[in-house]
């Protein structure tokens, strides 16, 4: 996906020009361009991400500092700041008239935001932002664990893991537990909590865990983890990873997990749960309270504003939530199939040794290639080796398959034996299209003119009473069990034979 797409599509959801450019690792310049290319055509953002890429062709105009431009005072900026209802904007507004009464060049608004930002960074100082309601949610797990006992509360045999996301402007907050850290629980956590709060934000900002950042590297491109970024996608909101080491870039859950952590997990120190469920139902308690008890030196709580002042900003939640799923990396066999979890599922033959992207939920397999979903399967929950096939998918010379028929095979197999007969029967019986199964069964019968008739069906007959699936790789162990031990037998029978001696050629 070309940059400017990536930056239309977050101009779309709202997000500001800073936050562009650190999701999509871009200048500010080339936000702008892009910016001035949709006001210049009168497009909206999502009218310009209609246009192909050719005409997406955004040339960057350069934006000239004046050089003889009044500097800001930024240690007084940055004081100001801290003040309520302060704002970059107002201060801005401010600088221009002094600049006007003075007749001194000023710098514009983009760069007097640009040139304060510099300051922050090259002093480590903190960036005060004004947060808006329904902007983010901030998220991330709590170091505290809880610990799980067994049936007699004596003995901890697991532990929890909580999960922490806040509202920044409310400082309303979700929580919930887990027994693991792992990319499913992560991304259920989300769900539940874009549930608990009854919408999404344009914008989710997490810490540079694995489960949702791969990897994220000073002036290069932010990996996310895949799954996450559908998830994110599907909710309608861009994830912004914090920069590494930069704790401060989400002080709202750092603080909110310190605080969960002291009335949540202190407040159940003296409580032995025997299951997970025990634990979401305690802290779905302490949350309630936490939310609705006063802020200190106010007299109203998280749950006052969230209702009053910030719900109503949240986006809507989709009609279904999301459902999780993970993706993987195929290539296309020449049998036109994909494998997962030792089972096949088919793809247009004009695929054939591609690399595809599988998309693996609960229930079902999409198959992807370059971003568009070709194909999708139900999934096999059980069992191995079994086939799904389109009939579509088949180049016509498997269609009209003349050389070999189920008829012919079978009629092959009977002359081998009755075992022979049942076990290729049965493997058509399984098969969803017999042209599936001609090669198998035909390198099955082929052994019996390698060994002999009687091993093939002794095989058979093996295979058939321990019911082992009929391939070739199980039918080359089972003949080789059956000729080792038919070569074991006839050595016993050697170490009885009568010997002619000495007596016989008249030596005496």
């Amino acid at each position: 996906m070309s940059t400017e797409r990536k930056i239309l599509e977050k101009l779309a959801l709202g997000l500001s020009q800073r936050q562009i450019t650190k999701s999509v690792k871009t200048s500010s310049h080339k936000v702008i361009a892009v910016r001035r290319f949709c006001n210049e055509r009168n497009l909206t953002f999502e009218d310009a991400l209609k246009l192909n890429d050719d005409e997406l062709m955004i040339k960057k105009r350069k934006e000239v500092i004046v050089n003889s431009a009044k500097r800001p005072d930024y240690e007084y900026i940055h004081s100001e700041l801290k003040k309520k209802g302060v704002t970059l904007k107002l201060l801005h507004d401010e600088y221009v008239e002094e600049c006007v009464i003075t007749g001194k060049d000023y710098l514009k608004y983009t760069q007097f935001c640009n040139v304060y930002k510099d300051y922050v960074e090259d002093n480590k100082l903190v960036m005060h932002i004004e947060r808006k309601p329904g902007e983010r949610i901030e998220v991330d797990w709590a170091g505290t664990t809880i610990p799980i006992y067994d049936s007699t509360q004596k003995e901890i045999i697991d532990k929890a893991y909580l999960f922490v996301g806040v509202l920044p402007f409310s400082q309303y907050m979700y929580a919930g537990a887990s027994l693991d850290m792992k990319e499913e629980a992560w991304i259920n956590h989300h769900i539940n909590m874009f549930r608990y709060f009854g919408g999404s934000t344009s914008i989710l900002q997490c810490d540079n865990l694995k489960t949702g950042v791969i990897t994220h590297k000073q002036y290069d491109e932010i990996i996310y983890n895949s799954s996450y970024q559908e998830m994110c996608e599907y909710y309608n909101t861009a994830v912004i990873a914090c920069r590494v080491r930069a704790p401060r870039d989400k002080n709202s859950s750092e603080s909110s997990v310190g605080f969960l952590t002291n009335n949540i997990i202190g407040r159940l120190r003296n409580y032995k749960f025997t299951s997970i469920h025990e634990i979401n139902q305690k802290i779905k308690e302490e949350l309630v309270k936490l939310n609705n008890g006063p802020f200190q030196k106010r007299d109203y709580s998280r749950s006052y504003v969230f209702e009053n002042e910030e719900k109503a900003y949240l986006k809507p939640l989709p009609t279904k939530p999301y459902e999780y799923a993970i993706w993987k990396k195929a290539s296309v066999g020449l049998n036109y199939h994909v494998c997962y979890e030792y089972n096949y599922y088919s793809v247009p033959y004009t695929y054939l040794r591609k690399e595809v992207d599988l998309r693996i939920s609960q229930y079902m397999i999409e198959i992807f290639y370059k971003g568009e979903r070709i194909v999708s399967h139900p999934r096999f929950l059980t069992g191995k080796g079994k086939y799904v096939t389109l009939e579509e998918h088949m180049p016509e010379n498997h269609k009209q398959y003349g050389q070999w028929n189920k008829d012919r095979i079978i009629e092959w197999s009977k002359k081998i034996g009755p075992n022979t007969q049942e076990v290729i029967s049965n493997i058509f019986t399984k098969a969803r299209f017999e042209v599936q199964v001609y090669n198998q069964c035909i390198t099955i019968l082929k052994l019996a003119d390698k060994y002999s008739k009687e091993t093939l069906e002794s095989a058979c007959r093996y295979l058939l009473d321990k019911d082992i699936t009929p391939i070739h790789k199980n039918f080359m162990i089972v003949i080789d069990a059956i000729q080792n031990k038919k070569s074991n037998n006839n050595e016993r029978k050697n170490e009885g034979a009568l010997l002619r001696g000495a007596s016989y050629y008249g030596k005496r």
